[in-house]
């Protein structure tokens, strides 16, 4: 607990401004294409000089030496330490030059899909604030074929549903980048990712130890009421920078504004993304179960000020019966003061509201 207050109490990151302006408008990619030239196209380069702004990677959150006595000993640690340092750093199969101009020229030619094609509008309102939050650099299409390695994917515009804060299922669009998609030589970004470099993701199973746990808290807990909350993670994949030689390989294109976009963090639609967004989500997630289960932690003392902001707990009325609990096929340990689970960027937890606790407080 000592070490996490001390973190807690640590100087946040103050940025500067950046040389780059992250406007979508043409003389804002006109000026980032004078930076880069300042920096000999050296996307490297011009981005390691940005150090103190918010391109710098890992500037969304502590750094790793101030993060490092927490998670030390943690599996993902020296991953995610990296990706802090480094930013997210894709392994691909080499790719031929000549081919990697010719993917290049065929995805200009190309343009993007269909539903981003015919809504050019929804397009830009789905991308300005990428720009302007600096999650993406804007350039002019004419140039991007200059800067070394650079490749391209087109993106659509998928059509889903969300939950608003009054819990209504909404419709929302959400901007897809199909890395996945295979230009004339058979290649794109994803198929040339090297996989046995990733990360093994547990969260696949997320939902399933989730249920077996509710379940377990049931039959040991007959008569109580259980509690579930979830968390997500704001514009999580925005958050975890890429490093220069992957954001040369993300970039997409609006060719109504003769502009192509460089994407400086995790897009939506790169296969490495759940895996490095994990590394972080996962480590998170077994703090908040070491934390639930070490008897020093007081919530009155140390706690999340932003979770005096969440509403009371609601529970179902009370002439509705509990269901009695099947036994598992398992023996599965059952942790009295709380549990949290998670599957890439939403984390959800549940405990027992026993008498003399502050297990819902927690």
């Amino acid at each position: 607990m000592e070490v996490i207050e001390r973190i807690v109490k640590s100087d946040c990151f103050k940025p500067r401004k950046p040389e780059f302006d992250f406007k979508l408008t043409s003389e804002a990619a006109a000026k980032n294409w004078l930076v880069l030239k300042k920096y000999n196209l050296n996307v490297k380069d011009a981005l390691e000089a940005q150090k103190s702004t918010p391109l710098q990677y890992g500037s969304e959150f502590r750094s790793p030496s101030v993060l490092e006595p927490l998670f030390e000993n943690h599996p993902n640690w020296s991953h995610l330490k990296d990706i802090l340092t480094n930013g997210s750093d894709w392994k691909l199969e080499a790719l031929d030059e000549e081919i990697r101009k010719a993917d290049l020229q065929e995805a200009l030619e190309f343009g993007n899909h269909k539903g981003a094609s015919i809504q050019p509008e929804l397009l830009t309102k789905l991308t300005v604030k990428d720009v302007e939050y600096g999650f993406a650099l804007p350039l002019k299409r004419s140039t991007i074929e200059l800067i070394p390695g650079a490749c391209m994917a087109p993106v659509n515009i998928s059509p889903q549903y969300s939950i608003n804060e009054f819990g209504e299922i909404v419709p929302k669009d959400r901007l897809t980048h199909d890395q996945s998609y295979e230009w004339g030589s058979g290649y794109s970004v994803n198929n040339r990712v090297i996989e046995d470099n990733l990360l093994t993701c547990p969260f696949a199973h997320s939902l399933r130890r989730f249920i077996n746990y509710v379940v377990a808290l049931r039959r040991k807990y007959p008569g109580c009421r259980i509690y579930c909350c979830k968390v997500d993670y704001k514009s999580a994949f925005r958050r975890m920078h890429l490093n220069a030689e992957t954001a040369v390989k993300s970039c997409i294109q609006l060719p109504d504004q003769d502009i192509v976009l460089m994407y400086l963090r995790l897009t939506f639609g790169g296969k490495p993304c759940p895996s490095e967004w994990g590394a972080l989500s996962e480590t998170v997630c077994d703090l908040a179960n070491a934390i639930l289960s070490d008897p020093d932690w007081d919530p009155e003392l140390l706690f999340n000020p932003q979770s005096t902001e969440l509403p009371e707990p609601a529970s179902l009325p009370d002439d509705i019966e509990i269901a009695e609990a099947r036994e598992l096929v398992v023996n599965l340990p059952v942790n009295d003061t709380g549990y949290a689970d998670v599957f890439i960027d939403d984390t959800f937890a549940v405990a027992v509201d026993l008498p003399g606790t502050n297990n819902i407080k927690s």
